[in-house]
């Protein structure tokens, strides 16, 4: 589902009791990626309090949002109020042309705004300079500039340069200098320009946020946890660093953590736009929170219903919840909406949730549902590399007694690397067993000798992983004496070791001895006749009689064995 990374030993953040969450500023939106609510706020702003800042604050907010023309429309409002040295929305407007890389209009208006500016105007320098760096983004991971066919990091340095030697103490030059530095693939100069701005006041969270994210582009994730950390402590409401840190846990696997933190971020930033709490109750599906994920689903219905992935997520989760009925409604809506979208997993947990339908008084509907699960998770099986759904499929078809399929299934498995485990080995035994006893065009019993050794193969493996499970060894004494014509097994003596092995297993246990009353009638005969026919011991072999007899005093096949030594003793 994601990239997977070394498990990292990361610091928790300590988080208290969150302080109730003002609404956030303009600004502040535009940096937790929350543009439409952002560019609400400046445009009723210009259009309430008209002014050269105002007109511009709007265009900014729809230049960062990636709307270039619209944010052209509000600089140009603002022109005619510009001063005469400080073209500030002139500058704006030129910018609108550089983000789409048309040059052949923005240059001359660049050139245009500097030559009025005399170069000098530290605003200006500014914006052109952070203009080059396609206005760098942080969020959800990963750090990109909006506009990446704008991104110059050398004209943006220059830019940035001049501007910081006309307003020392600018803060926001400082960390556009920061984003500068790291597109021109200099990450220690970028943290000492983000450190700078620091210095001159820029907001610490927002700062000790960007220096995570430096860290984290340069996978040293745990100096990226620990400066997130710091701006959870310099501010508990600052969002976009709860935010970053679950997408981190996300990505190394920790995903308590990850939905731990985007609660908190949610909490915190109040941010409600699908794709937020699409992603909140995937970080607690992924965690095994399931019922909170169907939770969080059925709280915002009216907002995620729109989007058809959230019948994906709640399907599973009522699938993992053992609810079936509802795992089926909701995966089956899922493919029926996004067909296109189908993916190996939901025919996987629609598998599951078919075969978890408990039977209500009809074994036919079972069977029918059972079926329906095994053919989905057919679909799902050859795809999924975590978890062996052959082992499901095969202990379907071996309870269905259905045994060249089981076989296949497991063969199957193995071919995709899965290691099968006791219970797939010893089901794979016992079905070549079963498929030992074949029969020819007339009916006559055939004895597949490969079945047989397969069988006992895949028992041994399963014996050794569970050796006092008394019907391995009992199989295993079957599978090497059934392999043969009676004799021919009782001579080479294969199955000798285990028929005495099973004896001691389940002998003297009364419930098991009347449960395998006829295997260990088999197994003593068997014995008697190895002792008589190889060993020639007569003494082992009278004494496998004796307890034979005083097991099963009126079996009448041993009772026959003993008959002859009656005769002979009367006479």
């Amino acid at each position: 589902m994601n990239t997977q990374l070394t498990l990292l030993l990361l610091s928790g953040v300590a988080v208290n009791t969150l302080a109730q969450t003002p609404a956030p500023d303009a600004n502040t939106l535009m940096n937790l990626g929350r543009f439409d609510e952002a560019k609400a706020i400046l445009s009723r702003n210009a259009r309430e309090n008209p002014s050269v800042q105002t007109y511009f604050d709007a265009g900014y907010g729809y230049l960062r949002a990636g709307q270039s023309d619209s944010a052209r429309i509000w600089f140009e409002k603002g022109i005619p109020m510009d001063e005469k040295r400080i073209p500030l929305n002139q500058t704006g407007s030129a910018i609108t042309y550089l983000v789409k890389n048309d040059m052949t209009n923005a240059d001359p208006k660049l050139a245009e705004v500097i030559d009025k500016s005399k170069g000098k105007n530290a605003e200006i320098l500014f914006r052109i300079g952070e203009a080059y760096t396609g206005y760098l983004t942080p969020g959800n991971g990963s750090i990109k500039p909006i506009y990446p066919k704008a991104v110059n990091a050398t004209k943006a340095i220059d830019f940035l340069n001049r501007a910081a030697e006309r307003d020392k103490k600018n803060s926001a030059i400082q960390l556009a200098l920061g984003d500068a530095y790291y597109l021109n693939k200099d990450a220690g100069t970028a943290v000492s320009r983000y450190e700078s701005a620091l210095e001159r006041g820029m907001n610490a969270s927002r700062v000790y946020q960007r220096i995570g994210d430096i860290y984290w582009q340069g996978r040293n994730l745990n100096l990226a946890v620990e400066n997130y950390k710091k701006a959870i402590e310099a501010n508990q409401n600052y969002a976009p660093a709860y935010n970053q840190l679950a997408e981190l846990y996300f990505l190394v696997n920790r995903y308590k953590e990850a939905a731990s933190f985007i609660d908190q971020y949610v909490n915190v930033s109040n941010d409600k736009r699908q794709e937020t709490l699409l992603r909140q109750a995937q970080f607690h599906f992924l965690a095994k929170d399931y019922q909170r994920t169907v939770n969080l689903i059925d709280s915002n219905r009216t907002v995620l219903a729109q989007n058809p992935i959230v019948y994906r997520i709640e399907g599973w989760a009522y699938s993992s919840l053992k609810e079936p009925q509802k795992a089926i409604q909701n995966i089956n809506t899922f493919l029926e909406k996004a067909p296109d979208k189908a993916m190996p997993d939901d025919y996987k947990y629609l598998g599951m949730a078919y075969m978890g339908i408990e039977n209500s008084g009809s074994d036919s509907l079972k069977a029918i549902n059972d079926s329906l699960g095994v053919m989905n998770l057919a679909k799902a099986a050859p795809f999924d590399t975590t978890e062996n759904l052959y082992s499901d499929i095969a202990k379907y078809y071996y309870r269905a007694k259905k045994h060249p399929e089981a076989v296949a299934a497991l063969d199957s498995a193995t071919k995709h690397g899965f290691k099968a485990d006791v219970q797939d080995l010893f089901r794979y035994g016992m079905s070549n067993y079963t498929l030992g006893f074949g029969r020819d065009s007339l009916g006559k019993l055939v004895r597949d000798t490969t079945r047989f050794q397969m069988a006992d193969s895949a028992l041994a493996l399963a014996q050794k992983a569970s050796p006092d499970y008394a019907p391995t060894v009992l199989y295993r004494a079957k599978a090497n004496y059934y392999a043969y014509k009676p004799e021919e097994a009782v001579r080479n003596g294969k199955a000798k070791s285990y028929f005495e092995q099973f004896i001691n297993m389940v002998a003297n246990k009364e419930d098991e001895r009347k449960r395998y009353k006829k295997d260990l009638v088999l197994a003593f005969k068997y014995l008697i006749s190895y002792n008589e026919l190889v060993t020639k011991d007569e003494t082992a072999r009278n004494d496998w009689l004796k307890k034979g007899l005083a097991y099963f005093p009126e079996n009448k096949d041993l009772a026959k064995i003993a008959a002859p030594e009656t005769e002979t003793a009367d006479q």
